[in-house]
C-alpha cells in the first residue's frame, strides 16, 4: 500500500497539474466519448486575419533580437508571448504546453509510452536515477538507483537538460537504446543497451485487508484507470471482498471519462456530474442501474483534486460511500487539450462541473462525512520544499525541512527557518542512514528519500485508513 508522492519531483512521467479532462469533443451532447486525437483531427481553429497586432508581435521580436543587450532565445520569446496570452485570461488552468511538457501529459492521461522503464531526477548536473520500475527493462538490464546517466545513444547528457534525457530514452518499442552510466563505487563507466518495451503506468493498487475489507488506491486518472479498477474488483470479490475501501488521497485528477466510469461501477442508477459548458450548455453524466452494493468509504484529504472530487462527489452525494478525512481541493473546472502545428498544445477551460446535488465545489472541495486530521508529519509533506536549499538559506521552506527533520528524529534545535550548521549536520545524518552521497545540502534524491521515509510514518499512524476500517467491520 503505497501513499503517492506529495513532495514533487522531476520523474520520466510529469504530473497532470490538478487538472480535469476530456476524452470527447467539447460538450457535443453525444453520449459516446471519442479520443482526444479524433478530435483535433476533427476539429480546426478558425483563422484570423494577421493584422496589425500580430505584426507587432513580430516587430517586438525582430527589435530584441538585433538590439537587445543580452542574447534572445526566439523559442523562449515565443513560448512567453503564447503563455502571455494566456494570463490574460485569469484562468490559471489555461496554459500553453511546449512539445515537451504536452508529450509529458499524454504520457500520464494515457498511462502507457515507449521507453525503458525508469524514474530519473537532477542531481548536481547528472541525470540520475531514483529507480527503476518494477518488472521493465530498464529492471531487468541491471540499471540501479544512482546511477548518474552520462550519455543515451553517445549523446552526452552531464549539464543537460531533464527532459532531453527523457526524450532520448523514450522511443518506439523493439528498438534498442544504448545507455552509459557512472555507479558509485565503480571506477569505469558501465554501458547498458535495452530494448524498449511499453511501459504500462498503473494507476491502481489494491489488496485484500483484515476483516475482508477491500482496499483500492487510485494514484490519478487516465484512459487505462477505469479497466485497471474493474479488474481490482473483480479479483477482490473473489477473495471475498465485503466492503471496500477507495483511497484518493493525493489524487491530482486526470480523464473525466475514467472517473464517470469508475462512478457507474460503484453507484446505483442515477446522476454522476452535471458539465455546464459554453452558453451554459448542460450536460448530465448517469450511472447505470446496478452498482457495488457494499458498504464503503473513500479517503480524501485537500490534494484529492479534480477528476477525484468528481468521483467522491458522486458517491457522496447518492449515499454510495462515506468521505472520510480533510476537505478536498476544490477544483471544479474542466479542460480541453488541442494540439498544436509546432508540437506543443494548448490546454484550456471548457466547462465546469457540479455534484450530483448540483453543489458546485470550486474552491471550497468537499466536506467529508467524518473529519480525521492527518499526522504532523502527513501535513508536512503537502508544503513546498525546494530541491536545492543549502546552509545560508532562510524561509518557510527551511522551517518545513527542519520539522520533518525533527520528525525523522535527526533534529532537536528550535525551529529557526535558518538553515544553519546545526541543520547541515541534521541533514547529512539522515542521507548517511540511508547510505545516500552525503552533502548536507537538498537535492531531488533527498527529497525522494525524505518523501519514503514519510510514507513509512504515514504507513504507521494511518488514521483515516483506521476510521474507514471501523466504519466497514
Amino acid at each position: 500500500m503505497n501513499t503517492k508522492k506529495i513532495i514533487l519531483i522531476a520523474l520520466l512521467v510529469l504530473a497532470t497539474n490538478a487538472l480535469t479532462y476530456f476524452t470527447a469533443a467539447t460538450i457535443t451532447g453525444t453520449e459516446e466519448a471519442r479520443p482526444a486525437q479524433e478530435q483535433e483531427a476533427e476539429i480546426t481553429a478558425p483563422e484570423i486575419e494577421i493584422n496589425e497586432e500580430i505584426q507587432v508581435f513580430q516587430e517586438i521580436i525582430g527589435i530584441l533580437e538585433a538590439e537587445h543587450l543580452e542574447d534572445i532565445n526566439r523559442e523562449e520569446l515565443l513560448e512567453g508571448g503564447f503563455q502571455g496570452i494566456l494570463d490574460s485570461l485569469d484562468d490559471k488552468q489555461s496554459n500553453y504546453l511546449s512539445p515537451e511538457d504536452y508529450q509529458n501529459l499524454r504520457v500520464e492521461t494515457e498511462g502507457t509510452y515507449g521507453g525503458v522503464g525508469i524514474e530519473v531526477s537532477m542531481e548536481d548536473d547528472y541525470v540520475t536515477v531514483i529507480s527503476p520500475i518494477s518488472g521493465t527493462p530498464a529492471e531487468e538490464a541491471g540499471l540501479s538507483s544512482n546511477d548518474r546517466i552520462i550519455s543515451v545513444d553517445g549523446e552526452n547528457l552531464i549539464g543537460e537538460d531533464l527532459n532531453k534525457a527523457v526524450s532520448l530514452m523514450r522511443g518506439t518499442p523493439g528498438e534498442e537504446v544504448m545507455i552509459e552510466v557512472e555507479r558509485p563505487g565503480v571506477e569505469e563507466a558501465l554501458e547498458f543497451e535495452i530494448t524498449r518495451e511499453q511501459i504500462e503506468l498503473e494507476t491502481v493498487e489494491y489488496e485484500m485487508l483484515d476483516q475482508n475489507l477491500g482496499y483500492i488506491e487510485l494514484s490519478n486518472f487516465a484512459d487505462t484507470s477505469a479497466e485497471e479498477f474493474e479488474e481490482a474488483i473483480t479479483e477482490l470479490e473473489q477473495e471475498g471482498m465485503e466492503g471496500l475501501v477507495i483511497d484518493l488521497r493525493n489524487n491530482p485528477g486526470g480523464i473525466l471519462n475514467a472517473a464517470v466510469d469508475i462512478a457507474d461501477m460503484l453507484m446505483p442508477e442515477g446522476p454522476i456530474t452535471h458539465v455546464i459548458g459554453q452558453d451554459e450548455k448542460y450536460e448530465t453524466y448517469k450511472s447505470q442501474p446496478g452498482g457495488l452494493e457494499l458498504p464503503m468509504a473513500v479517503l480524501v484529504n485537500e490534494a484529492s483534486s479534480s477528476a477525484s472530487e468528481v468521483l467522491a462527489g458522486a458517491l457522496q452525494d447518492s449515499d454510495t460511500a462515506t468521505l472520510i478525512g480533510t476537505n478536498t481541493f476544490g477544483k471544479a473546472s474542466v479542460q480541453n487539450v488541442r494540439h498544436l502545428s509546432n508540437g506543443g498544445a494548448l490546454q484550456y477551460t471548457v466547462a465546469h462541473y457540479q455534484t450530483p446535488d448540483e453543489r458546485t465545489i470550486h474552491e471550497e472541495g468537499l466536506t467529508p462525512d467524518i473529519e480525521v486530521d492527518p499526522p504532523e508529519v502527513a501535513e508536512l509533506a503537502m508544503m513546498p520544499i525546494s530541491t536545492d536549499l543549502g546552509e545560508g538559506d532562510e524561509g518557510e521552506e527551511v522551517e518545513t525541512l527542519q520539522k520533518t527533520l525533527r520528525e525523522f528524529g535527526y533534529y532537536d534545535e528550535e525551529v529557526t527557518g535558518d538553515f544553519d550548521h546545526t541543520t547541515v549536520n541534521a541533514l547529512e545524518e539522515f542521507q548517511e542512514s540511508l547510505g545516500m552521497k552525503v552533502t548536507g545540502e537538498m537535492s531531488d534524491v533527498t527529497v525522494r528519500r525524505m518523501h519514503e521515509t514519510i510514507e513509512e510514518l504515514i504507513a504507521e499512524d494511518d488514521r483515516k485508513l483506521e476510521q474507514a476500517i471501523e466504519l466497514l467491520k
